[in-house]
């Protein structure tokens, strides 16, 4: 049974092969890289994060390595560093564990850094996006990222959302958008 959200991000991972290039657009502690690369064997990952306590985190989870970049960056920068097709990208919104709660990520930025990657992504690439709308921030980018996303043309895109419907408190949820052409 899956009893968390990030759970159920590894299992909708799991089933992404062939990898050329990943982007983790929320580094955060590292986890996610990790698993990206130590799991699913990406040739190459790019990681953002605004906060240099993510770089530092994730350096040490990752360790030194050929084939991972982090940039200490805003994810709504990524066509400054990124200009190849993409094949996975990997958002976890919200805020970095742990540490500072009013440094999360925001609704204008996250919509912006979505939109170049739909741009570059592969044909049958994927974005799996983790949404945490049980702070207010974190509320009001999940609306607007729902309002994005119904927007988006299903002839282009198909997309699915995962959530607990059954759980009481308001629970993270799972978009995941596969491009069709």
């Amino acid at each position: 049974m899956i009893e968390r959200v990030t759970d159920l991000v590894k299992e909708i991972l799991i089933r992404k092969k062939d990898i050329d290039l990943a982007v983790d657009m929320t580094a955060g502690n590292g986890n996610d890289s990790a698993f990206i690369l130590d799991v699913l064997g990406a040739k190459k990952l790019i990681a953002f994060d605004i906060q240099e306590a993510a770089r530092e985190n994730t350096l040490k989870l990752l360790g030194p390595r050929d084939n991972f970049t982090f940039v200490l960056d805003s994810h709504a920068h990524i066509d400054k560093y990124v200009k190849e097709k993409i094949d996975l990208a990997v958002y976890n919104l919200g805020y970095l564990p742990n540490s500072d709660k009013t440094i999360t990520t925001r609704a204008d930025s996250t919509i912006e850094s979505l939109e170049k990657v739909l741009s570059l992504l592969r044909k049958k690439g994927r974005v799996l996006i983790t949404i945490y709308p049980g702070h207010a921030q974190g509320k009001i980018e999940a609306d607007m990222l729902d309002h994005f996303l119904e927007e988006l043309d299903p002839k282009d895109f198909a997309i699915l959302k995962l959530s607990y419907p059954n759980k009481k408190d308001i629970s993270p949820y799972v978009v995941t958008i596969e491009k069709k052409s």
